[in-house]
């Protein structure tokens, strides 16, 4: 469980995390790029993690209750936001997760994907290890037909996520309003029995192989990203109860 307290100014940014009885301080200078981690009697400063280029934010946040960057990028067409939750592994910060909430600038779909354990040291790239996995994400979510969304009267339609176990989960767009906006409904599906899980952001998380689906994620708290892991079991319990 992580304790956490936050001070915060103009272009600095400063988190305290209590880790397992550990003490672990965040401190991002917005002006300098510097991100500085002290923990223990140990302190380390890397440069050029944070700050202001062009549309580009990186920013230093707290995700589910942990350290965090995220990156995001409001000038391309595809609308990327991104975190890359930090954890420490052998006295070295490194990248555990990357969580995405991207738009598809051909549809309009959202893609909202996880990939955990990836233990990747962190650097001033970090923001490159989305790309190893969202470019087949928006791949996939170009062959989403939204056709139907358009036609008088409107018909639903199921963007597939995933598959965990023998559940599948979709986001399902009952309106054009829910595309426009980007607030699907995150739904879970197994032997014609259908749950709707959130109406809110879900990621479906795969392991560090981008291929290996290990949860669902469900946003409980926006304000702070507090997620609910979900497993295909618990899933599955939840589709049988309703």
């Amino acid at each position: 469980m992580l304790v956490l307290a936050t001070t915060a100014q103009a272009q600095t940014k400063s988190l305290t995390f209590d880790r397992d009885g550990s003490i672990e301080t965040y401190r991002a200078d917005m002006t300098t790029g510097e991100l500085t981690i002290s923990w223990g009697t140990e302190t380390k400063v890397f440069t050029n993690l944070v700050g202001y280029a062009g549309q580009t934010t990186r920013a230093l946040v707290s995700f589910n209750g942990a350290p965090a960057l995220t990156y995001e990028n409001a000038g391309s067409n595809t609308h990327f936001e991104v975190f890359y939750t930090l954890a420490l592994k052998n006295k070295a910060p490194v990248i555990d997760c990357v969580y995405g909430n991207i738009r598809n600038a051909q549809n309009g779909a959202s893609i909202r994907k996880a990939v955990c354990n990836l233990n990747k040291p962190l650097s001033s790239e970090y923001q490159d290890l989305v790309f190893a996995y969202s470019d087949k994400w928006i791949e996939a979510s170009n062959a989403v037909p939204l056709q139907s969304l358009m036609e008088e009267p409107s018909q639903p339609v199921d963007a597939p996520l995933g598959r965990l176990g023998e559940v599948n989960v979709a986001f399902r767009y009952s309106t054009v309003d829910e595309l426009m906006s980007a607030a699907p409904k995150t739904i879970a599906t197994a032997e014609e029995k259908t749950y709707e899980v959130s109406s809110g952001n879900a990621y479906f998380v795969y392991d560090a192989d981008g291929v290996t689906p290990l949860a669902l994620d469900v946003e409980t708290d926006p304000a702070t990203h507090t997620l609910k892991r979900l497993t295909a079991s618990e899933l599955r319990r939840a589709i049988e109860a309703n």
